[in-house]
């Protein structure tokens, strides 16, 4: 049976990494469930889903896309001031430390966003929202676990 080789429009299951150009892994795919997409649709950057056209079934490539097309550029509105009343006072905080926080958009609708800790000042914590890889390249490392 010849190889499977995926095309546009094909669906695809995935196993993903996501990588700095330091090599250090930043991102997995649920290692118990394949990340299902649809070639051309837009769920990954644009350059990660041209190198899946033509690859084949179990074959493990790498794409790096340039800076800021996976995570966009790094934003200083991302860099927010928060009061520490707001967090709970039993909250340890230190600066490089990785936290969820809560956050209601203009819409009215909350959710949680990953932030560091940047700094804590006596009575203001800040924090960055931006993703570690915002504003930078990023390796993809891809292995096609099905096409159909």
């Amino acid at each position: 049976m010849p190889n499977q080789i995926a095309s546009h429009g094909s669906t695809v299951s995935l196993k993903l990494e996501v990588l700095g150009e330091d090599g250090e892994v930043v991102e997995t795919s649920d290692p118990d469930e394949d990340l299902e997409i649809v070639i051309g649709e837009g769920a990954l950057p644009p350059s990660v889903e041209e190198a899946l056209v033509g690859a084949e079934l179990h074959k493990e490539f790498e794409v790096t896309t340039p800076a800021g097309e996976a995570f966009g550029e790094y934003s200083l509105e991302s860099i927010v001031t928060v009061p520490r009343e707001d967090f709970p006072d039993d909250l340890e905080l230190e600066k490089g430390q990785d936290i969820m926080v809560g956050v209601e958009a203009d819409d009215g609708t909350e959710g949680e966003i990953d932030a560091k800790i940047v700094e804590v000042d006596g009575d203001a914590v800040i924090l960055d929202a931006n993703h570690p890889l915002a504003g930078k390249a990023a390796i993809f490392r891809v292995t096609i676990t099905s096409i159909s």
